[in-house]
């Protein structure tokens, strides 16, 4: 399955006019946001895409929502982050609240997790994805590797699927894009991880 573009909103510096795609957890002060703040960016990204519908939005703007967001449905705990079911809980919370038609699942079958990718895609909606932490929590070092302008590797660690391939998936991380390859991910996800911690957040 191949989209014809990318779905994230693009995010402009006003200071410097400098374009992000999608939002990046390193602009905030807080050691809160700046440190454990993934899953809320992602969820940030979801968000707005879909009420922007692909279009561009400042900086400021972003951070005010992901803030919101920390603050009143997403309690990041430092050292932990946020979980799946948490991340799924404060979705629904800020749909309730202002009165939208949506709802928010954690997780399905790992042989669905494309399948259903997909259908969000589709209509409109990014994809937060949740690399999740290895089950040897102090000792594993495996990791999926995140390729790009810059290459990167990630563990317990949310990203955004913005678009896929038959092979591949364009995520949003750091304010960057990245490719993943679904297999390693699978193989990740399978050895290293389990599907509770490492899947995806799903919007109907």
């Amino acid at each position: 399955m191949t989209m014809s573009e990318d779905h994230i909103i693009s995010v402009i510096d006003d200071a410097c006019g400098k374009e992000y795609y999608g939002g990046d957890q390193a602009w905030f002060e807080s050691r809160r946001l700046k440190d454990y703040a993934c899953g809320v960016i992602a969820l940030t990204n979801c968000i707005l895409t879909k009420e922007l519908d692909n279009a561009s939005i400042s900086k400021a703007r972003f951070m005010h929502l992901a803030e919101k967001l920390q603050k009143w449905y997403l309690p990041v705990i430092p050292g932990f982050g946020i979980n799946g079911l948490e991340l799924a809980f404060g979705a629904n919370a800020y749909f309730i609240r202002n009165g939208l038609p949506h709802r928010a699942f954690w997780g399905c079958l790992p042989s669905h997790i494309w399948e259903t990718a997909g259908k969000m895609l589709d209509k409109g909606w990014p994809v937060v994805l949740a690399i999740g932490p290895n089950n040897r929590i102090l000792t594993g070092k495996e990791s999926v590797a995140m390729t790009g302008n810059v290459n990167d590797k990630a563990r317990a660690h949310y990203v955004t699927i913005t678009n896929m391939t038959k092979d591949k998936l364009a995520v949003s991380s750091w304010g960057k894009k990245f490719d993943i390859d679904k297999a390693e991910y699978e193989k990740y996800m399978k050895r290293a991880s389990n599907p509770l911690f490492s899947n995806i957040l799903v919007i109907k």
